[in-house]
């Protein structure tokens, strides 16, 4: 039998780009989201329901995986979204379930798997990240905690999980072209459309600045791609960019916090209004 590939998140974007890929390929691909539904027209050896906030979902998903195939070769943590807006601004509750899902979920998965792989004595446990995990930028700064933190476990996992012949991998995309940017819209609207705020100039400047940027950024297939580098190289490396259109890599090693805010500062420069009674 091929390879087994779980992948979260295989409703649109990345994650439903790759399951095609790598079904192409030949893989043997178990594709998930949490409305099976949305994954009608995908071609794959198997769809799961599967939510990545919820235990029991996670473990039926997996177990069904090691009940049809036996094995679990590669795991692809993709699912994720984010909520734009001023984290003064977004209520705890919204904050909680982003955490939940983008690093308590990806915690989910690879306590589900980790175990089948150690048996194994190999494995590849591939994570979603994002150049927001490296640089944080305003009214973007829940989403970039939760890439931030999911840096700091794969950096641990891979240590941890290596003796077992289990490889942790980082993928840090730059923006790309998927229904991404509609979502964090959407999850924010009230934040964003609060014309009390005092924050709407900075919401008018990140408006402009994510405007320009969809000028330029690739389809999700750049990043598909960067992940079937990782699960065919035979020395994978600890962290793949993918999309980014600058040399990143360059910039997170070498900025100085007083560099970093004086750029964001020219980008982002805003007059606060007054708060509206």
């Amino acid at each position: 039998m091929s390879k087994v590939v779980l992948i979260t998140g295989c409703s649109t974007g990345i994650g439903r780009d790759l399951a095609q890929r790598l079904t192409q390929l030949g893989y043997t691909v178990v594709a998930t989201a949490r409305k099976t539904e949305t994954m009608d027209d995908l071609e794959c050896a198997l769809k799961l329901p599967l939510d990545v906030t919820q235990s029991d979902s996670v473990n039926n998903a997996v177990a069904q995986t090691f009940s049809q195939f036996g094995q679990i070769d590669f795991l692809v943590n993709n699912a994720g979204y984010a909520i734009r807006g001023a984290l003064e601004e977004i209520p705890d509750e919204q904050t909680q379930q982003v955490f939940d899902v983008n690093v308590f979920g990806v915690l989910r998965m690879i306590r589900a798997v980790a175990p089948h792989m150690r048996e194994q004595k190999a494995g590849r446990i591939i994570n979603i990240s994002s150049i927001g995990g490296k640089l944080s930028t305003p009214a973007n700064g829940t989403y970039s905690a939760t890439k931030f933190a999911l840096e700091a476990l794969n950096d641990a996992l891979r240590l941890e999980l290596s003796p077992f012949g289990i490889h942790v991998i980082s993928i840090e995309p730059g923006a790309i072209k998927t229904q991404f940017d509609e979502t964090a819209q959407s999850h924010g609207r009230d934040i964003l459309s609060n014309k009390k705020s005092p924050y709407q100039p900075l919401y008018q400047k990140s408006d402009e600045f994510a405007e320009s940027m969809r000028q330029q950024e690739p389809g999700p297939d750049v990043v598909s791609k960067v992940v079937q580098r990782a699960i065919e190289s035979s020395n994978p490396k600890p962290r793949y960019l993918a999309g980014v259109a600058f040399p990143s890599n360059l910039v997170i090693m070498y900025l100085r916090d007083l560099v970093w805010d004086m750029a964001l500062k020219r980008m982002f420069t805003f007059v606060p209004q007054k708060e509206i009674q």
